[in-house]
């Protein structure tokens, strides 16, 4: 009795097992409820279907969106942002500056190889900045770069503490690829250089091998064996006029005797 009471349909009729569990079925998978479905029929209405269908996808959307990282997530939004809304994604991002200025910029503007009075003083934050900077250099002994000593350009630095505790520049040749360690010289340079749109000339001492020394000293080198060739040739007779000079004595004595004439 108490099975069959529970069939009894709200119509007054009776309902069999079958279209209990379909109606059951209807309910879970549609998610349909009795104010939703229509009163004599089983199938869940148009509205509740939507339903349905709208609460299945965010289920599936909130998950993927927990799933995926900072970045992703972000990238989502943004993407979610222009499909309602419009526009374009360069527009979103901030532009960076056109110029971006480092500390390391505004050092090698305020720093000094040879400071003067006034040069690297307390009076703005990046001279304070060269200052400090400069007095962590050992200044008895130069580091050089002679990658271009046939141009006649020669670039030199003051020793960082890592250079001295190694022996760079003193126990090591000075030269800055150069690792060689004996018959090293020391050598007093007239460093004429230009900082700051000014020409300045300095005495610096460096420490090289026989090899850079003569990179170091190339320009005096080559003078002095040019002035020895000339010497040369004076003592043995040799120095005698070219041909194009023989050339133009040949036309102007003609051009003479044409005026004489």
């Amino acid at each position: 009795q108490n099975s069959n009471k529970n069939l009894l349909f709200q119509s007054g009729g009776y309902e069999s097992g079958a279209d209990i569990g379909k109606r059951r079925r209807l309910n879970f998978d549609g998610g349909s409820s009795s104010s939703s479905r229509p009163a004599g029929g089983s199938r869940p209405n148009q509205t509740g279907y939507k339903e349905a269908q709208t609460k299945a996808l965010r289920s599936v959307s909130y998950t993927e969106f927990q799933r995926m990282n900072a970045y992703d997530r972000h990238h989502k939004m943004m993407q979610d942002y222009i499909m309602y809304y419009g526009g374009k994604m360069e527009d979103l991002l901030p532009k960076p500056p056109e110029e971006v200025v480092t500390d390391f910029d505004l050092l090698k503007e305020a720093y000094r190889f040879l400071p003067e009075q006034g040069e690297m003083d307390d009076s703005t934050w990046e001279k304070r900045m060269a200052k400090k900077y400069y007095d962590k250099l050992f200044k008895e002994y130069a580091i050089v770069y002679l990658q271009h000593y046939k141009e006649s350009k020669i670039g030199m630095r003051w020793r960082t503490e890592k250079e001295v505790i190694k022996g760079k520049g003193q126990f090591i040749c000075g030269h800055h690829p150069c690792e060689n360690t004996r018959d090293l010289k020391s050598y007093e340079v007239n460093f004429a250089y230009e900082e700051a749109g000014v020409k300045k000339q300095a005495l610096v001492k460096a420490r090289v091998c026989p090899e850079c020394a003569y990179k170091l000293n190339y320009r005096k080198i080559r003078k002095l064996e040019k002035r020895a060739r000339k010497t040369e040739k004076k003592e043995n007779g040799k120095d005698q006029p070219s041909k194009k000079k023989k050339k133009k004595k040949k036309k102007k004595d003609k051009k003479r005797k044409r005026s004489e004439e």
